[in-house]
């Protein structure tokens, strides 16, 4: 585990090019301010519903629990669904040859460490990857893998390719 994050932060230090870059602070934790506000501006319509659909045979305790847990799981289901587009964006432009280029690559990686997701492009941990293709012993990233810190699920499964050492070091002479 020690070495899989040295290996991510030795990557993050890394720009395009090549070069070592000071490595950014750690983002802060999911800002619970943020959390709280959209669930309070969810509570009032979610009671609506409950009370709507249970009259007024139930107490008004009962409705409020189940008013703030539904607006408490829609919350984090917005965020979950916000995660897993940002996450489909960043990969269909890794894909390119320029990996979206500097601006759009950077911009997006800041936007990825704001909401704590990693961005996994090391094969060696294949347990957040599906192998689609090819033959041989040495596997090649298609697309990255996507981690959410904050739950530790993969948002995005990435996508290996099977390649022989000899094609693969073809590759790299050309």
């Amino acid at each position: 585990m020690k070495a899989r994050r040295a290996k991510r932060e030795q990557a993050a230090e890394r720009s395009a090019g090549g070069e070592r870059q000071v490595a950014a602070p750690a983002p802060e934790p999911i800002d619970a301010k943020t959390i709280i506000q959209g669930v309070v501006e969810r509570i009032p319509s979610a009671l609506e519903a409950v009370t709507a659909a249970d009259g007024a045979a139930a107490g008004p305790s009962a409705g409020l629990n189940v008013a703030v847990r539904k607006a408490v799981l829609d919350e984090f289901r917005t965020r979950a669904q916000f995660v897993g587009r940002l996450a489909e964006i960043d990969a269909l432009l890794w894909t390119t040859a320029d990996h979206g280029g500097e601006l759009v690559g950077g911009s997006l990686l800041d936007h990825l460490r704001h909401l704590r997701l990693l961005r996994i492009t090391e094969p060696e941990e294949g347990d957040r990857f599906v192998v689609t293709e090819g033959e041989g012993e040495k596997l090649e990233v298609l697309r990255p893998a996507y981690v959410d810190e904050v739950t530790g699920k993969v948002v995005l499964a990435g996508h290996l390719r099977r390649v022989s050492a000899r094609d693969s070091a073809e590759g790299g002479e050309a």
